[in-house]
């Protein structure tokens, strides 16, 4: 029995195919779409090629050049937040987080939850494990993190998501509010 030639076809023919489908689907899109195209279909945006670097979904989730900026930030913040005389320490290292995502948020004009979310996180971890090494002798601090490391980098990391989170959403309320048209 001889196979038919469907089936002598090789599989990148098949994938070439679907690359073709795909970036006529996607051409026609760009331009506007088809007129029987769904809502939900036509709601989703296409990326652009100005969308600074941003991945993810139709490149809506995750900016590296706005992560590096807010990582920057943040560790500013930490530092300066630390470095307090009276308040300093975590407590200060948090404060620091916040002041620079709310200020993050008056300066970006779009969200940036992801970006500012990620570096918090890792603020807040990286800040919890510095302060269990730097408190008493060195081998205490190794020890208790080898009992108790993911638990603290999970607090620390969770805390600081969140503080940059609110500090983000406070800064961009404020922004919406200096922006707004007075009636």
């Amino acid at each position: 029995m001889q196979p038919s030639k469907e089936r002598e076809a090789s599989t990148e023919d098949v994938t070439d195919d679907l690359d073709s489908l795909l970036d006529d689907d996607l051409a026609a899109d760009e331009r506007g779409g088809d007129a029987d195209a769904d809502s939900a279909g036509s709601s989703a945006a296409t990326a652009t090629p100005d969308d600074g670097g941003r991945i993810g979904v139709d490149g809506r989730w995750f900016s590296l050049k706005s992560f590096a900026v807010a990582l920057g930030a943040i560790a500013v913040g930490v530092f300066a937040g630390g470095a307090i005389p009276i308040i300093g320490g975590t407590i200060g290292s948090i404060g620091g987080v916040f002041l620079a995502a709310f200020l993050l948020g008056v300066v970006f004009s779009g969200r940036r939850y992801a970006e500012l979310g990620v570096a918090g996180a890792a603020a807040g971890a990286g800040t919890a494990v510095a302060s269990v090494l730097g408190v008493g002798f060195l081998p205490i601090g190794i020890d208790y993190l080898q009992q108790w490391g993911l638990a603290l980098l999970a607090v620390g990391g969770g805390l600081g998501l969140a503080v940059a989170l609110v500090g983000h959403y406070f800064g961009r309320d404020l922004r919406a509010g200096l922006t707004a048209d007075i009636d």
